[in-house]
């Protein structure tokens, strides 16, 4: 069923809890992490919300699904709606988190789903928490993943005029390890940083791998139109390309929670 396979994409593409990747070398010199963990805060805070429309093409084992119209609706980190359209404009799904917990309704049941804290976990895989999915569809990386004992490592500076340097700032807390791989600008007039990749694992297994394509600088934000997760080991793709986007305009907390004329099933 097409409407239920949208609204499972995480569950075929971010539930990785099989993986066997092992974490890699960096193989970068390490240099004081500060300035990379504040610059990574800053962008974090310099973006409020965001209302989208987006296109969603799914790649497994060769096999693609593309569906057209999906509303995308972010408030920070702290609030996701996602909603998916069919050819004549009715809803199909909508999938809503107001910072506490997810409620998924489909069209054509008579009740709403709360899948609750084990649920969620099958829904979204191993190491993928709503947080993480709205810090990842803004282009960051989440607030929870902690900066004490941050570390940073960065290549060689670049000459004038010349590319800029790549770095990767690593966090890890318990048996959790994120990276945040970046480029950096050669001097504080060449901009901010720009963020390309962010990864996750546990225990020593990659969970998921986000990379952020063709940024556009919308409202003030650099947002990347195309987010791509993925599981190398189990050769599946989840592509997000945004179409009509707002960055930072006012978000509605009406839009977080659904309608009270269906009961919610436990």
């Amino acid at each position: 069923m097409k409407t239920l396979s949208l609204i499972l994409i995480p569950v075929l593409f971010l539930g990785f809890s099989g993986c066997v990747l092992k974490i890699p070398e960096i193989g970068l010199p390490e240099v004081p992490a500060g300035e990379l963990v504040r610059a990574l805060e800053q962008r974090r805070q310099s973006f409020s919300g965001l209302k989208a429309v987006a296109s969603v093409q799914v790649m497994r084992k060769g096999r693609k699904r593309s569906y057209d119209t999906v509303g995308v609706v972010l408030a920070s980190q702290s609030k996701l709606r996602i909603e998916a359209y069919g050819p004549l404009g009715q809803s199909l799904l909508a999938l809503v988190w107001d910072g506490k917990e997810p409620v998924l309704r489909l069209s054509g049941r008579d009740t709403d789903m709360r899948p609750g804290q084990f649920g969620l976990e099958r829904i979204l895989g191993v190491g993928m928490e709503m947080r993480d999915l709205c810090a990842v569809l803004s282009g960051n990386i989440p607030d929870t993943a902690g900066t004490a004992g941050a570390k940073a490592f960065c290549g060689p500076a670049r000459p004038a005029g010349g590319p800029d340097g790549a770095c990767v700032v690593e966090l890890r807390q318990g048996e959790m390890v994120r990276r945040a791989w970046l480029r950096r600008p050669q001097s504080e007039s060449a901009g901010e940083i720009k963020l390309r990749m962010y990864e996750v694992y546990r225990s020593e297994s990659l969970l998921f791998r986000a990379t952020f394509e063709q940024v556009e600088t919308i409202s003030g934000y650099p947002l990347p139109m195309r987010v791509i997760l993925e599981n190398p080991d189990k050769n599946a793709t989840l592509t997000v390309a945004y179409d009509d986007v707002d960055v930072n305009v006012p978000i509605d907390d009406e839009l977080f929670t659904l309608p009270a004329a269906e009961a919610a099933a436990p």
